[in-house]
């Protein structure tokens, strides 16, 4: 049974980052993800601001097209362009990049690796048919946002968009991202976000709201994860009919072809960020609640997040101070709680104005 500083489960950017930052402090740190492949498949629109370029190197490989602003189309027709200069990653060559800066500090990873249970200090792991057992210091929870460690912490997320995008071919390159506010996309939008000569085509919908008929997200036969799944799984068929209209609404207007390249969907945590430290455990990234409410981003919050639970979190094992852990909390809500909590609050004005969007 191997003995660890710490434990990271997810190996996103929030978990790469984490991970990354306790490595360089010294600490011997185990990173698993469930996925066969880190990276794969991507479930995110993969834009990025500028702004994280002074919060880690991404590299030229990763980096698809520079984007320069934004164009929001309202029900009413009309349009807002607003500079947001940014970035359109290829994320798994990202996600690749965060953890291979990972492994060369010194983490260990191990892929298609699952958290069973954790009883007292041991935590149970399955990779493929193996079970593994270690006894770790700390564990961060950067395990998206249906997070087994938030489960363990009581910390869990409990609003979602629901979402689902194509990677669509253009008809024409263009260096704009753009955002479509539809009464029937409630408390949520489509988008569509370029990549060369392809883009990223999606909606997002609220989950549970008046608009949707659909599962609870909890109830008294169902775990958190399997309830939150299910719902999830049920609501593809009315969120497709939806994507495929929108779709069909951006070729009419000539802005992109047939034939869909790929397909994906996820969960996007919209109910503001969580309380994210209790005992000897962390959360980072979507398993925090750390996404804009509004925009549904949160590449650099778990970026810089991780950073921030990486090197306090070292430093709190290192020196057999498990208390200061509180320091993690203290110091990103510091940083941008106030921002995440006025998006959350956003949110509320617009859900409960949703047939008024053109005058929010």
């Amino acid at each position: 049974m191997q003995n660890y500083d710490m434990l990271v489960v997810g190996a996103g950017p929030a978990g790469s980052s984490t991970a990354f930052a306790a490595a360089k402090a010294g600490c011997r740190v185990l990173m698993v993800d469930k996925k066969k492949v880190l990276g794969q498949p991507v479930q995110c629109a993969e834009y990025v601001p500028r702004l994280l370029l002074s919060k880690c190197s991404i590299s030229k490989d990763s980096i698809v097209q520079n984007i320069a602003s934004m164009m929001t189309h309202l029900p009413n027709g009309g349009t807002i362009e607003t500079k947001s200069p940014g970035f359109m990653l290829d994320r798994s060559i990202f996600d690749n990049e965060l953890a291979g800066n990972a492994r060369d500090a010194g983490v260990e990873i191990l892929s298609d690796t699952t958290c069973l249970a954790r009883k007292g200090g041991k935590v149970m792991l399955k990779q493929g048919q193996t079970n593994i057992e270690i006894i770790p210091s700390l564990i961060v929870g950067a395990d998206g946002p249906v997070s087994t460690v938030g489960q363990w912490m009581e910390s869990v997320n409990k609003e979602f968009i629901t979402g689902l995008q194509y990677t669509l071919p253009l008809t024409e390159p263009q260096e704009h991202t753009e955002v479509f506010f539809q009464p029937e996309f409630f408390g949520g939008y489509g988008w569509l976000f370029p990549k060369g000569d392809v883009a990223n085509v999606g909606i997002g919908v609220k989950m549970n709201s008046k608009h949707e008929k659909q599962h609870p997200v909890m109830n008294a036969h169902n775990t958190y994860q399997h309830s939150l799944l299910n719902a999830h799984n049920t609501n593809q068929h009315s969120l497709r009919k939806k994507l495929d209209m929108f779709v069909e609404q951006l070729r009419d207007a000539g802005m992109v072809k047939n034939n869909p390249v790929s397909i994906t969907g996820g969960l996007i945590p919209v109910g503001g960020p969580l309380k994210t430290v209790k005992n000897d455990m962390l959360l980072v990234g979507d398993a925090a609640g750390h996404t804009d409410a509004i925009t549904g981003g949160g590449i650099p919050q778990a970026v810089i997040c991780g950073e921030m639970a990486g090197r306090i979190g070292g430093r709190a094992v290192l020196k057999g101070e498990i208390d200061l852990l509180n320091e993690y909390e203290v110091e990103w809500r510091g940083f941008f709680g106030q921002n995440l909590e006025n998006a959350v609050e956003k949110r509320e004005i617009l859900e409960s104005h949703w047939d008024e969007l053109d005058e929010i």
